[in-house]
């Protein structure tokens, strides 16, 4: 793992044997227009979580997350591309929060979902090792970062582990539902 923008590199582990390849993350998380922490993870891991990028956004922030892989002894799987920005609204959204040093997040505030981001998530991510610590993050998430539902990354000494509940079920802004209280709200006021 390496918390810069230079790829890391570690010593060489045998991955589990079946459906497994080297795995290179990368994760952008800004905050107020800013970027605050850039991650590489090198890792084994199946195959099914290659070549994905997503993003998940909160109300002043984003996480921004793509993969690579390569299936050969000690490879290095090509610098994985971000997925672009968007302030498109899609008209769905979520609970939102960002909570560090917890597992749990209650809130009442809502967050736009924006382009492709068509799922509500809540994130918790725990750290064990050296300095053990939890974050929940609640907000709009593309599809693709809702599975695998549950993660496990052994990183030295430390161990991430990582669980994802998606719903579509947030709060749609439907165009139907605007037309029909706008039409009530216009006889409203014009009977008045």
């Amino acid at each position: 793992m390496s918390l810069s923008d230079a790829v890391c590199n570690g010593t060489s582990k045998d991955c589990p044997s079946g459906d497994y390849s080297c795995l290179l993350s990368y994760i952008v998380t800004s905050m107020g227009g800013m970027e605050i922490s850039k991650m590489y993870v090198r890792q084994c891991a199946k195959k099914n979580v290659c070549s994905r990028t997503g993003s998940i956004s909160l109300p002043n922030g984003r996480i921004k997350t793509g993969t690579t892989c390569c299936s050969t002894n000690d490879c290095m799987p090509e610098k994985p591309t971000l997925p672009p920005d968007s302030i498109e609204k899609n008209g769905l959204s979520c609970k939102t929060c960002f909570t560090p040093n917890s597992k749990t997040c209650d809130t009442d505030l809502f967050t736009d979902c924006v382009g492709n981001e068509t799922m509500c998530i809540t994130q918790v991510t725990t750290r064990t090792g050296d300095v053990p610590t939890s974050t929940v993050v609640k907000g709009c998430a593309t599809k693709v970062l809702c599975e695998p539902s549950h993660q496990v990354w052994k990183l030295g000494t430390m161990t991430v582990n990582l669980e994802n509940a998606c719903t579509n079920g947030g709060v749609y802004v439907r165009s139907s539902l605007i037309l029909m209280v706008s039409a009530l709200w216009l006889y409203w006021k014009s009977s008045c």
